[in-house]
């Protein structure tokens, strides 16, 4: 594999999560929005200005998404105690456990049989469990 071959399947992986994790009527979220939560939630009390540049997102687009999630009750924003010119985000109590981490724990399996509705079922058994080596293999 090369690298141009990693980036389409990295992009087709992130599409079969987006699809996994989605609720029936939810809009799709945007990479960056997906990036901004993933983000907040592994660094809890990060500045706006931290997240965006964990992220490669502009700040301007971290702090409008930052306001939209905060709006509606997923993140909860502080000035920061010790500058108060920095805000710092954290999920909103319960968000981890109630909205993320279902949605985490998703099976793949018919997320792929829809993906590849070509593939046998062998074949996508393999591919879960090709997934599931990787993520052992390869994991940050």
């Amino acid at each position: 594999m090369d690298a141009g071959a990693l980036h389409r399947l990295a992009r087709h992986l992130r599409d079969l999560a987006t699809q996994a994790t989605a609720r029936p009527g939810e809009p799709t979220p945007s990479p960056g929005l997906i990036a901004v939560v993933e983000d907040v939630a592994r660094h809890p009390g990060s500045a706006v200005g931290e997240v965006a540049a964990r992220t490669g997102l502009a700040q301007s687009f971290v702090s409008k998404t930052v306001a939209a999630l905060r709006d509606e009750g997923l993140l909860v924003s502080v000035p920061d105690a010790a500058d108060r010119r920095r805000t710092t985000v954290t999920l909103a109590p319960g968000v981890r456990q109630d909205v993320l981490l279902p949605r985490a724990r998703t099976p793949l399996a018919e997320t792929l049989r829809t993906a590849h509705p070509d593939l046998s079922a062998e074949q996508l058994d393999r591919a879960g469990e090709l997934l599931d080596e990787l993520g052992t293999l390869l994991r940050p």
